[in-house]
């Protein structure tokens, strides 16, 4: 058998990948292959055919056929460093592409590709040194600009990954998106809303868009306020690609904060999801190899892309440390390539940490499987960086969501949701869940800046004029919320009102133009841009009642505004999003700030604002209420939520279906 292809055959297989006619390049290749056996370009050439329609298992054989045959060809290493990087195989990977450069240092996709491996492996200085090494080779190569961008933005160098991707679009090809799509998210991440959308709205337009960019079109709009697009660039963005289950979930998101959605709307559309979701997972799910003793040590995972600086780790931080005071192992799936002194922290209180942003969902949940994990914890819910299409592959015997979201997954594969019972008390909420739901009888702590300012007294005891406030982002204040409002603001002449996270000249134009068409001109609204977190605090001793959002209440900044002494008015409503304040307020003993119609709403208002003086001791009281209520305590909580795992396991032990659980409350 000849180890030459002849070079007629191997031009028509050449043409053939050109030509994009893969079928064809997998007969002509297999033919090689047979005629062949011992040529390497053959066993090459069917990998590729393989790998340029994706499927990159059936590949892998083929081209590891070719490196054995053929093991100083610098090409067939560089396939197969792609392969196994698709294959969420870093490590082999870079093994590849170090022998490929080292076979032809002047190989530019060689180092393209490995500086995408890295990024991928979570090392953005060696994939900044690969696109380097590439651009030294090629300087007007856009793909190599493009990975010079992602490195720069995982390595927190922001304004030079700017740059980059700038310098992408100006060598990218025509119809080549990638440039322009990570320049756009690099601005909404910046909080530059407006050029984030003036940089995706041209490729939204085009006959064919790609759902990516719909989905960060969504992203921009949404954060700009601009609800209705956000939910309209989704929805198409879903129905464009049925399996883009983060644009799917940004709809849902955007779905909660539309007042004129019905409880029901909202949970019928995530059941929707976890349909779609579901369906495509395999029909059997994994045996689990977990001993069942229910009363062995337990392994507890979670999974989340906000393990950092970040409103879940406000509240994550002293409940890990507390939970492993209760003999549970604990490991965290951080969801995020860029991670930071947060993280940092967050690895100290668990046993075991995975950076899983670059892998897959197979390899994710065979990891988690390989970890023995026995209740899988969800913290992101539908919020960005979520992994909820690994807990369709149902990789523990126990799922749990928690936290991140205000809402249900809608998926049958998640066993149940931990809920605040001032927030949901039992029977109330559970129908706008897939989840069984586990009420717990207290709050957790939230973790407070210990840079914070002092409390200051009401600035209307100064300035004789009533100040109300919203610091939430843009997003959460719906059209109802500025009619409600207005009528606040209509019924205390005096009064004006400062809105912080303002970002750009767009979102403060359509604001007051929203305010105008009520009545309140923009005399009576002091706008405010994003601030760093300690100037954000301080803004709180400008405000004498925070007004809360809805139909998504506040939660973050409502906590942090019960630290810097100022109350928020909020309006309960049918679903967990519109209770958000009811339970903050409650855990404080603060339930007469809590109104059940928009009347009552207003009417508290001006009882507020009409007694300067209470508000003043009320004020001066929140600090000590938040670290001395009774209802509030990260340690009852990690006692509550342990033994709720010890009963969600027991029942799995027995084989039992999952049920809502009711918690007590502990002696002191």
């Amino acid at each position: 058998m000849s180890a030459q292809i002849p070079l007629q055959k191997l031009n028509k297989l050449s043409s053939l990948f050109s030509a994009n006619q893969l079928d064809q390049l997998e007969r002509a290749a297999r033919d090689c292959t047979r005629r062949h056996p011992a040529a390497a370009a053959g066993w090459q050439m069917l990998g590729v055919s393989f790998l340029a329609r994706q499927r990159v298992e059936a590949a892998r054989p083929h081209l590891e056929q070719a490196a054995r045959l053929a093991p100083d060809d610098a090409t067939i290493r560089d396939n197969l460093g792609l392969i196994y990087t698709r294959l969420g195989d870093t490590a082999g990977a870079d093994a590849q592409f170090a022998q490929a450069t080292r076979l032809d240092p002047q190989m530019v996709s060689a180092w393209v590709n490995w500086a995408q491996c890295a990024a991928q492996a979570g090392d953005p200085g060696k994939a900044e040194a690969c696109a380097r090494q590439a651009l030294a080779i090629n300087p007007r190569l856009a793909d190599a600009h493009l990975n010079l961008g992602n490195a720069l933005l995982d390595l927190g160098r922001w304004d030079e990954a700017e740059e980059s991707y700038r310098t992408a679009t100006l060598c990218a090809p025509p119809g080549w998106i990638e440039a322009s799509l990570n320049l756009g998210n690099l601005y909404d991440l910046r909080g530059r809303f407006a050029e984030a959308i003036a940089t995706l709205e041209p490729l939204a337009t085009a006959a064919t868009p790609d759902w990516r960019v719909l989905s960060a079109l969504g992203r921009a709009c949404s954060m700009s306020g601009i609800s209705p697009a956000a939910r309209d660039h989704f929805a198409r963005a879903v129905a464009l690609n049925p399996a883009a289950h983060s644009a799917h979930s940004g709809y849902l998101y955007q779905l909660m904060h539309d007042a004129g959605a019905s409880a029901d709307d909202i949970f019928a559309a995530h059941c929707r999801f976890g349909e779609t979701l579901e369906g495509s997972a395999p029909a059997r799910p994994p045996r689990h190899a977990n001993t069942r003793d229910p009363e062995r040590p337990l392994r507890i995972g979670f999974v989340s892309g906000d393990l950092r600086e970040h409103a879940v780790a406000y509240f994550m931080e002293p409940m890990l440390a507390a939970l492993g005071q209760h003999g549970l192992n604990l490991t965290a799936y951080s969801n995020r390539a860029h991670e930071d002194a947060v993280s940092t922290r967050l690895r100290q209180l668990v046993h075991g940490w995975h950076k899983v942003a670059g892998w897959s969902d197979a390899r994710l949940a065979a990891q988690i499987q390989a970890d023995r994990i026995d209740i899988l914890v969800d913290l992101s819910g539908h919020t960005a960086d979520n992994r909820l299409p690994v807990f369709a592959l149902r990789p523990a015997p126990v799922q749990v969501t928690w936290l991140g979201y205000s809402g249900t997954t809608g998926m049958r594969s998640m066993d149940y949701r931990f809920v605040y019972t001032l927030t949901a008390p039992p029977g109330r909420l559970d129908d706008q869940f897939t989840e069984k739901l586990v009420h717990l009888p207290y709050a957790m702590s939230f973790k407070t800046d210990p840079d914070a300012p002092e409390v200051g007294p009401p600035p209307a005891l100064a300035s004789g004029r009533f100040t109300f406030g919203s610091l939430n982002r843009l997003n959460k204040i719906s059209p109802e919320c500025i009619t409600l409002w207005s009528r606040v603001l209509q019924a205390l002449p005096d009064a004006r009102l400062l809105v912080g996270a303002v970002s750009g000249d767009a979102s403060a134009r359509r604001l007051l133009d929203q305010f105008a068409a009520e009545g309140i001109g923009p005399e009576r609204l002091d706008l405010r841009p994003r601030l760093p977190t300690r100037d954000y605090l301080a803004l709180h001793n400008e405000i004498d009642v925070l007004l809360d959002t809805f139909p998504y209440a506040g939660g973050t900044t409502s906590n942090h505004a019960l630290w810097m002494g100022v109350p928020t008015l909020t309006l309960a409503g049918r679903t967990l999003a519109q209770r958000l304040g009811a339970g903050i307020m409650g855990k404080v003993g603060l339930s007469d700030w809590v109104a059940e119609s928009e009347d009552e709403f207003v009417a508290i208002a001006r009882r507020a604002a009409a007694h300067p003086d209470t508000l003043a001791a009320l004020r001066q009281s929140l600090r000590e209420r938040l670290m001395h209520s009774p209802n509030l305590s990260t340690a009852r909580v990690a006692d509550s939520v342990a033994l709720a795992f010890r009963i969600m396991w027991r029942r799995w032990c027995a084989g039992d279906a999952p049920q809502p659980i009711i918690l007590p409350r502990l002696e002191p």
